[in-house]
């Protein structure tokens, strides 16, 4: 099964998390096929750097659900892993519906869903904002939390007893490090070809994976 990877709003780490999670199979030697929703395509280059393999666009509203449907379940069942990263936030769609949205998606192709939220300045508030995610929607599955910038060990443990006690798995939490940062430019991320250490930050997304991240849970998930 593969899993879509979301989140409440735009710039909380969708994109990191894809980044780290296909640099970790790329240093493994697993084959790993990424999945964009949306047309966007300057984090389907990075994804397609860091996974070795070409990232595919999922797009509902320009392609239609047969198309959806067949590209990915042909070129995901190619691979060892897949995943698909979300746009925006999970219920943004078309406008004030969810028309097109992640959550669409998620839906369309059963898929369960890693949220990822960016944690600062929150304890006792990450469950309201996790429990209005998880049951906004019956239909969709929020199989774990992935937590963002995190400030400190201390800030972790408060959370991981904060997501326990909703009844959430907590998948992993990544600190609040510069190395971390995503270049970007007004449209958006840099491209894959102007970075010119891409190298060098493949190898340390990978170690963050190995070192933050809870990645037997993340192996079977993605599994296609």
């Amino acid at each position: 099964m593969a899993f879509i990877i979301a989140s409440p709003s735009s710039g909380s780490g969708k994109t990191l998390l894809s980044l780290m999670l296909t640099s970790w199979a790329q240093s493994k030697n697993i084959t790993i096929q990424p999945f964009k929703i949306g047309p966007d395509y300057l984090d389907s280059q990075l994804l397609t750097t860091t996974s070795n393999r070409p990232c595919r666009n999922l797009d509902l509203i320009l392609s239609g659900k047969d198309w959806v449907q067949k590209s990915f379940l042909g070129y995901g069942s190619q691979s060892e892993l897949t995943i698909v990263e979300g746009v925006m936030g999970l219920f943004d769609g078309i406008g004030p519906r969810t028309k097109g949205s992640t959550a669409d998606i998620a839906k369309e192709l059963k898929l369960p869903i890693v949220l990822v939220v960016d944690a600062r300045g929150q304890a006792a508030s990450l469950a309201a904002l996790v429990k209005g995610f998880r049951d906004e929607d019956p239909q969709l599955h929020i199989a774990g939390v992935v937590l963002n910038k995190v400030n400190s060990k201390r800030h972790k443990v408060l959370l991981e007893e904060v997501l326990d006690s909703i009844g959430i798995e907590m998948m992993g939490s990544l600190p609040l490090d510069p190395l971390l940062n995503l270049p970007s430019k007004n449209l958006g991320l840099v491209p894959s070809h102007e970075i010119t250490d891409i190298k060098n930050r493949i190898n340390s997304w990978a170690r963050f994976a190995e070192l933050n991240l809870n990645m037997n849970a993340f192996k079977n998930l993605s599994k296609s």
